[in-house]
């Protein structure tokens, strides 16, 4: 089951994010669809790859467990050291422990995808995902490819067909497609954080439960 946050990339129109509650064998028992290529898609299955680590058609992001050069898991101390981190205002209940952050040097592309906002999430402390905005249909449709190439397969997809979903053995992803702008969001996120993100969520909503 992917329980996903909803929370930031405020600036992609109202979309929401990723937020998929499927079991495992559901996903898995999806078709996969074909799609065609577009030129540079190949940058985000290189993105923040160790060197030797994929060759543009296996998961460099999962292999490496990492994006742009930092690793998942990482603390969010560590992070600030090679990035500048700047904190998205926080409407969360006091001690959740789920930050967003966005850095005041990114670059807003990968390879010629044009991005619109990209946000860091950091769970208890520890990084956990990054959040991806694009803007259209094109550079929605050359991040989809460029994740099937990083992944080496078709993603699994919705019913609907707007939601798209690839499994990694460190680092998963899911894209969901706005139908009527093109308009794309992805959270790519780290799987034992986002294990220990389900059970806290669960915790919550129980305890919440208690006192209905």
């Amino acid at each position: 089951m992917f329980l996903l946050p909803t929370a930031g990339l405020s600036q992609c129109r109202g979309m929401p994010l990723p937020n998929a509650r499927k079991s495992r064998a559901w996903i898995l028992s999806l078709s996969a669809s074909g799609i065609f290529f577009f030129a540079g898609a190949a940058d985000l299955a290189r993105a923040g790859a160790p060197e030797g680590v994929g060759d543009g058609h296996r998961s460099s992001m999962d292999k490496g467990n990492s994006f742009r050069g930092v690793r998942f898991g990482s603390s969010l101390e560590e992070i600030k050291k090679s990035w500048e981190l700047e904190a998205l205002p926080d409407d969360a209940a006091p001690g959740d422990p789920l930050k967003l952050f966005i850095r005041n040097d990114e670059v807003k592309s990968l390879g010629t995808i044009a991005l619109q906002e990209v946000v860091y999430y950091f769970f208890e402390g520890k990084f956990y995902a990054v959040g991806i905005c694009t803007p259209d249909s094109r550079q929605t449709g050359t991040l989809r490819q460029a994740l099937e190439i990083a992944y080496g397969r078709s993603p699994h997809v919705s019913p609907a067909g707007d939601s798209f979903v690839w499994e990694g053995e460190n680092v998963s992803a899911q894209l969901n497609v706005a139908p009527g702008t093109g308009e794309g969001r992805a959270l790519l996120f780290n799987n034992d954080l986002q294990s220990a993100y389900e059970k806290f969520f669960l915790q919550a909503a129980g305890s919440a439960a208690a006192e209905l």
